[in-house]
């Protein structure tokens, strides 16, 4: 539990991070958009609650993004583990040219999904699903 530890972002030479399936709270540090040579980036299942900060988008390796939700079968029932991650996916998503997955379930996201987003030629999976996300 706790928050992500911001001294990751030193992490430079990094390319897979997979911390999902903890109790991580609080906030995405600004500082993983240090992490230029970071491909994959593994947060489903916390309990994160902030924005896509602008230095998240400086990720330029990044292809693959999974912070949403899913559901557990225990012998008590389902459970549910969410991120609550929240705000609008800003038109700076062009920069991340590489993105193959872009994975964000049952979140907060709220507004239109950018123009930007349909340049991501590298697209092959976008999951939106259970958000606030509507047409223009």
């Amino acid at each position: 539990s706790g928050p992500l530890p911001s001294e990751m972002g030193r992490l430079v030479h990094l390319t897979t991070l997979s911390l999902s399936n903890n109790s991580f709270t609080g906030t995405i540090p600004t500082h993983f958009g240090d992490l230029t040579n970071l491909e994959k980036l593994y947060l489903t299942g916390n309990k994160l609650e902030s924005s896509l900060s602008t230095e998240f988008y400086d990720m330029a390796s990044l292809s693959e993004f999974h912070c949403g939700g899913h559901s557990v079968s225990t012998s008590y029932g389902t459970v549910f583990l969410s991120n609550r991650l929240w705000g609008t996916i800003s038109t700076l998503i062009g920069r991340l040219t590489r993105l193959e997955v872009f994975e964000i379930a049952q979140n907060s996201f709220w507004g239109s999904i950018p123009s930007e987003m349909g340049e991501l030629t590298n697209l092959v999976k976008i999951d939106v699903s259970f958000n606030g996300l509507s047409g223009s």
